[in-house]
């Protein structure tokens, strides 16, 4: 079976979260059958299989560009009549195929995703992307005042084209796999249920070791510094609570544009002797952080599939989540760790405050959630699930 996959993304590679890469990887393991010729922006790690055969541009190419020459690349391979399967992989929410829409696939079966859910992008981050993408710092006020025009403007007539190519995307292919059910009602608004599968992707467990929380006073948060990661909120709710548990500190992972705002903020609330920023690390450093921790707190106002979730519970550390898309599939709330309502400093620092009490808690939690990791995140099974849509399809 001849598997053509493209747009691939952006990087396959095996570092961070790697979820192209250990796809591919466990779906050529599963069956020998199977070939795959994959297009993605950049290569990292190529596939060390020989039935994988990987491509990249021969010359750096923006995000648009990549798109627009792995279409070309993909309706060329199609041509040939000579693919089982044509598995569009980096499918996202309002993305659509020029290929399917155009009735350029050679009448091959096509699957889209896995897709995820869209982002909502908080005011304060559209109004830093247009004074860097203007050049101008537009005061706050001027900006507050055009927002809700543009925002009607990319409602209305952007998104709504896109809406439409997307759904007739949707309609075209053969099957629709999304990371989570929550995400399957969304994109069930498009295209009938019998159409849309739900797979998410893992983690590899054997990367990371099984911390005992109890052993630990440390909370560790990551991600990049956007507004819609929800640092703030962190702040805001240990500083609540900072003064109850003066030998525990909070160890922030990751950078961006908000750093300097997140520091000052800390400055302000008097906790500068309790959280470091660390910026960006290796991931081994990460790896190490959360063994070694009492609890990862994930804030995020919107996320895709935060996989860095999974990456805390395979590392036996108990997770704090923000009730974004698809959580309670991921996070069992007081199984895993605790769900807490979307920017609620009160519910986080209450959360936190749980976990520093009841170590014995912790390590229940923390235990609960490397199962789940190992049961419902396994690539293996995942993989197993993959090659039953590609037999079913083609």
């Amino acid at each position: 079976m001849k598997i053509l996959v493209a747009p691939g993304g952006p990087n396959l590679d095996s570092c961070r979260y790697g979820k192209e890469y250990y796809l591919l990887k466990h779906i050529l393991q599963q069956n020998d059958r199977i070939i795959i010729n994959s297009y993605f922006k950049k290569i990292g790690d190529k596939l060390s299989h020989p039935n994988s055969f990987v491509k990249k541009p021969s010359e750096e190419l923006s995000r648009n560009r990549y798109y627009f020459w792995s279409f070309r690349q993909a309706q060329k391979e199609l041509q040939s009549g000579a693919y089982d399967v044509y598995h569009h992989l980096n499918f996202h929410y309002r993305f659509f195929n020029p290929l399917v829409l155009g009735k350029q696939t050679n009448n091959t079966p096509v699957i889209l995703g896995p897709a995820q859910p869209p982002h909502t992008v908080p005011d304060p981050s559209k109004r830093r992307i247009v004074r860097e993408f203007t050049g101008v710092n537009w005061s706050d006020s001027f900006l507050n005042k055009t927002l809700p025009v543009a925002n009607w403007a990319k409602e209305n007539i952007y998104n709504s084209i896109r809406k439409q190519l997307f759904a007739q995307t949707l309609l075209a292919a053969d099957k629709v796999v999304v990371v989570n059910q929550e995400t399957a009602g969304l994109y069930s608004k498009y295209v009938s249920e019998s159409k849309i599968e739900v797979i998410p992707y893992g983690v590899v467990l054997e990367r990371f070791s099984q911390g005992k929380p109890s052993k630990s006073s440390t909370i560790v948060a990551i991600g990049s510094l956007f507004e819609r990661k929800g640092f703030d909120i962190l702040i805001d709710a240990w500083a609540t609570i900072a003064d109850e548990f003066p030998n525990t500190s909070i160890d922030i992972y990751g950078d961006g544009p908000q750093r300097t705002d997140l520091k000052k903020l800390v400055e302000n609330r008097e906790i500068t002797d309790s959280v470091t920023f660390h910026g960006n690390v290796e991931h081994k450093m990460i790896r190490d952080a959360l063994s070694e921790a009492r609890a990862f707190v994930h804030p995020s106002r919107s996320e895709g599939f935060p996989h860095v979730r999974l990456e805390a519970m395979a590392s036996g550390c108990p997770v704090i989540a923000s009730n974004v898309w698809g959580t309670h599939e991921m996070v069992r709330d007081g199984i895993d760790g605790m769900v807490i309502p979307t920017d609620d400093i009160s519910a986080l620092g209450s959360a936190m405050r749980t976990l520093l009490s009841e170590p014995d808690l912790a390590n229940e939690m923390g235990k609960n959630a490397r199962e789940q990791a190992a049961t419902k995140f396994d690539w293996e099974q995942i993989a197993q699930k993959w090659v039953r849509i590609y037999d079913e399809t083609s």
